[in-house]
């Protein structure tokens, strides 16, 4: 068997009660991943031999995917206990057939640990037989005059240790109930190191928020364009993002709004769908006639399954008539209802084309629109 240098354990098996919900927060999925496939995601995994995770049985469907992610990744479960000791405990055993050196015991409801802490973790104990974070509380707690001064340090995890002196800690102990490994030690062997003040536990559902700190927005560009020619029998119909305009209506096989369809396949763009006829085909007589507002929903809704929000939306119509500016506030208007985004990130704006072409001849009207998504809602 390869000799086993270092170890990680991801303590996975508690409840959260705090955290008030009914999954334990360390499932509770970010942008798709949960606690444990953050932190995972974010170390860097070759510091370790082997990875050991303590979980509920009940709770093992969350991981179901892991080694399929981490198919390299010497990845192993144990049995949560009924509580952070025994659930240390029982890691500790079955990683004991193993042999390492050394083992680093996290909580997985540290997410945010970096690869620096790491790295400082496991150095240390080349010389020591523990490595324990800490950081200083900028609060104090003031018992006396004479204690004015005091600090209050911090322990964090992951806390490594000999995993020889760890093992006979956890065996020998008295104590049915410690919420820190440390405690378990010799004084003599405890070493502490700075911690980081970034390495924030995640406790209340309000904690969620410290992953915008982490997380960087994804931003995604799609365009759309559409036209359809002036029916020159019917002088009134005309429908532009949703509003009417006393105009010659467009032909087409829904109401031909040409703004919201343009609107529509900018959409379907930035979300790597197909274009708005493959939804909506003009061959399909149930859309005959279709208010463009239920396209337009479809895209909408299409944003909110994938957790997307639009950030910016440009708009621009070419054509010789009508004179969009009149109606560009009434537009906007529109659009921002429909779509439930503020009216300050749409832009419409309007070209002719210099008597040039079909277009240049007043028998016809297009639109482009260029929009920008995003998974983090600003508005």
């Amino acid at each position: 068997m390869k000799k086993i240098k270092n170890a990680l354990v991801i303590l996975a098996g508690g409840r959260g009660k705090r955290f008030n919900n009914k999954l334990p927060k360390q499932f509770n999925e970010i942008n798709g991943e949960n606690l444990i496939d953050f932190f995972l995601n974010r170390i860097e995994t070759n510091f370790f031999d082997i990875i050991l995770i303590v979980i509920r049985r009940s709770d093992q469907k969350y991981l179901k995917n892991l080694k399929i992610k981490y198919p390299l990744l010497k990845l192993i479960f144990a049995q949560a206990g009924k509580n952070r000791q025994l659930s240390s405990l029982n890691a500790l055993k079955k990683l004991n057939k193993y042999k390492p050196t050394n083992v680093l015991i996290h909580d997985a409801a540290r997410p945010f640990c970096s690869n620096k802490l790491i790295i400082k973790i496991i150095r240390s104990l080349n010389k020591n037989k523990s490595a324990i974070p800490y950081v200083i509380s900028p609060d104090k707690k003031i018992i006396s005059k004479k204690e004015f001064n005091k600090t209050i340090k911090l322990i964090q995890t992951p806390q490594g240790f000999n995993f020889n002196t760890i093992l006979k800690a956890h065996e020998k102990s008295q104590l049915i109930n410690a919420k820190d490994d440390s405690i378990l030690i010799n004084e003599k062997e405890l070493n502490f190191i700075k911690g980081e003040k970034l390495n924030i536990k995640i406790t209340y559902p309000e904690d969620l928020n410290y992953f915008k700190i982490f997380l960087k927005p994804i931003y995604k560009s799609g365009i759309g364009y559409d036209i359809h020619q002036i029916d020159t029998n019917k002088k009134t119909g005309l429908k532009l993002c949703g509003i009417k305009i006393d105009f010659n209506k467009l032909i087409g096989h829904s109401d031909a709004d040409v703004g919201i369809h343009a609107i529509c396949d900018s959409i379907f763009g930035a979300l790597s769908m197909k274009d708005i006829g493959y939804y909506f085909s003009n061959k399909d007589p149930k859309w005959k006639n279709k208010s463009s507002e239920y396209f337009l929903k479809f895209a909408k809704d299409k944003l909110k399954e994938n957790n997307f929000f639009i950030s910016n939306l440009d708009i621009n119509f070419i054509c010789e008539k009508p004179n969009i500016n009149k109606h560009r506030k009434k537009m906007i208007k529109k659009l921002s209802l429909l779509l439930k985004i503020p009216e300050k990130i749409i832009s419409i704006k309007a070209t002719s084309n210099e008597k040039i072409g079909f277009i240049g001849d007043g028998l016809g009207i297009a639109a482009e629109s260029i929009v920008q998504i995003t998974n983090e809602k600003f508005y």
